[in-house]
Order: structure tokens, then sequence, then C-alpha cells
């Protein structure tokens, strides 16, 4: 009985569950670079020519469908390399203007190039073989390369990077192969999401990617934060489930996603986890105040005078 109610629910939410699968590794490939300090936003970029090249060879060769799968995240890997090599001496404002450039590139490509993308009204008929396990077995996969990532040398350096680019480089910090690493990585994060999403909704338009999913991914580590991979994955759900939990309002339900994320915005701009964390060090801050300052360790003169009463 109970393993009929399970099934059922996931069933019902089998695409709203699947969407966040998406929206997480989407998260991740855009968190990855802010938190680097590299202002990329090409991951939309890269999104929409793996979601098409995916659809394209899934659709003529349904039977080596995850060999396919892989087909495009390398294709953007590539893509990526070529492009950061023309992108490497921007920065700031003009790298994020630059890659936005890029990412509405591909869906003009999209829109024109009627032959292979269906054009404007885009294609369909894409095998949907994107199941629940194999997107959660993906999403924690992208989570540990994210962590992994983060944890060891090349975190550490993109966090210095982040904080003060040319202080790391005097600190010996090879910043130029750093910002090619953390670009090509967010890309390929940022494709692998564009492949689920091809292997979930069976349909695929130019719509689907450009400027809309650089705000959709800005919203999610804005709400969630930058500090981690955990702010994504905490964005991603409520970029999922907020706007579910909203459509008793109707026609309303987009002024007041709208205003819950300019609050977040104003009020919380580390986000849902920097939150968390200010509750966390307030919390042991509260409990060491219960306790009592902690007695301070004696001078030298104090222990001369402990010494000389013990004998």
């Amino acid at each position: 009985m109970e393993e009929g109610i399970g099934m059922d629910f996931f069933n019902q939410y089998d695409i709203l569950i699947k969407t966040l699968f998406i929206y997480t590794v989407f998260g991740l490939s855009m968190q990855v670079v802010l938190r680097s300090g590299v202002f990329s936003l090409a991951a939309a970029g890269f999104w929409g020519v793996s979601a098409y090249v995916t659809a394209i060879l899934v659709k003529q060769f349904p039977e080596l469908a995850w060999f396919v799968f892989l087909a495009g995240p390398l294709a953007s890997l590539v893509l990526s390399a070529v492009l950061a090599l023309f992108l490497r001496r921007l920065n700031g404002l003009y790298l994020g203007m630059a890659t936005i450039a890029f990412s509405l590139l591909v869906v003009a490509v999209a829109q024109n190039w009627t032959s292979v993308t269906g054009g404007a009204l885009g294609l369909y008929s894409i095998p949907p073989l994107m199941t629940i396990p194999i997107g959660l077995l993906i999403t924690i996969v992208c989570i540990g390369l994210v962590a992994l990532f983060h944890s060891r040398a090349a975190g550490r350096f993109a966090d210095a990077m982040s904080v003060d680019e040319p202080l790391a480089r005097s600190q010996g910090v090879d910043t130029v192969r750093l910002r090619l690493v953390t670009f090509m990585f967010s890309a390929f994060l940022g494709a692998i999401s564009g492949a689920m999403h091809s292997l979930t909704f069976g349909t695929l338009g130019p719509n689907d990617s450009g400027f809309a999913l650089i705000v959709l991914g800005l919203t999610i580590v804005v709400i969630g934060g930058s500090a981690s991979w955990v702010g994504a994955v905490i964005g991603a759900v409520v970029v999922t489930l907020l706007p579910q939990v909203l459509t008793f309002m109707d026609e309303w339900r987009d002024l007041v996603y709208g205003l819950v994320v300019v609050v977040m915005i104003v009020f919380a701009p580390t986000g849902i986890l920097g939150l968390v964390e200010k509750a966390r060090a307030a919390w042991r801050k509260r409990g060491q105040g219960r306790r009592g300052p902690r007695a301070a360790p004696p001078s030298s003169d104090q222990q001369l005078t402990l010494e000389g009463t013990a004998r």
C-alpha cells in the first residue's frame, strides 16, 4: 500500500521533480563562476548548445541515448575553451556583457537555422528518456564535482581571486588558468542541465534559453546564496516550488513571486544560506554568553606566583 502511495506521488510530481534537478545543476553552473568572481553568464548559451545537440542526436540515435547525452556537454566544453581564449582579457561587467551576447547569439542561431533546429517552432518528439533516478544520480554527481572543486586548492585559490585578484596573482596563483578552468567548468555544468532538459520535456525551442534562462540562474543563486553549492540547491528548491505554492493566486502569482525575489535581494543579499549562517553565529554567541566569559590564561607573573605557592 505504502509502495503504491509513493509511486503515485512520484508519478503525480514527475515533471516537477525533474525540473528541480535541472534547475539545481544550472544553479551550480552559475554559482561556480559567481563565487570565483568570474562574472560569466555564458552557461545559458552552453545550455542551449547542449540541449540542441542532445535533442538532434537522440532523435537520430535513440538506442545510443546515454552516449548521446555526453555529446552535448563535451561539445560545449570544447567550445567554451575556444570562447575563453577570445574573452580572456575581459573582466567584470565587460565579461558579463560579452557572455550575455554569446547566449543571445545561440538563440539567434537556433531561430534562424531552421533546417537543423526547427527555427522558431523548435524540435518535437524528442524521446523523454530522463527518469527520476537517473536525474537524481546526475544531480548528485554534479554536486559532488562542485563540492570537490571548492574543497581543493583550486577552490581556495578561486575564493582568493574573488576577493582580490591582483593580490592572489602576487601570491603565485595562476589566475589566468584558474579563470579558464572555472569558465569551462561552469559551461560543462550548464551543458549538462541543457541535455537533461531535452531528455525530460521532449520539446525544445529557442525561447527555452537566452535571457530568461540567465535571469533564472541568477535568481537561483541570489535566493540561495553563492557562498556554497548548498545555496544553489536551496535556490533551485525555492524557484521550483514557489510558483506551485502560489498557484491559488491566479493572475497575481507572477507579481507576488517577483516581490518575494526583490525582498530577498534587498534584505538578504547573501541569500537564504547567508541568513542561516548568521542565525547559527548568533545562536553560538548566545550560548557562549550563557556559559559566561572564558577565563583568560594566567600571565607569566601569575604562573611564577602559583609555582612559588605550590612549593
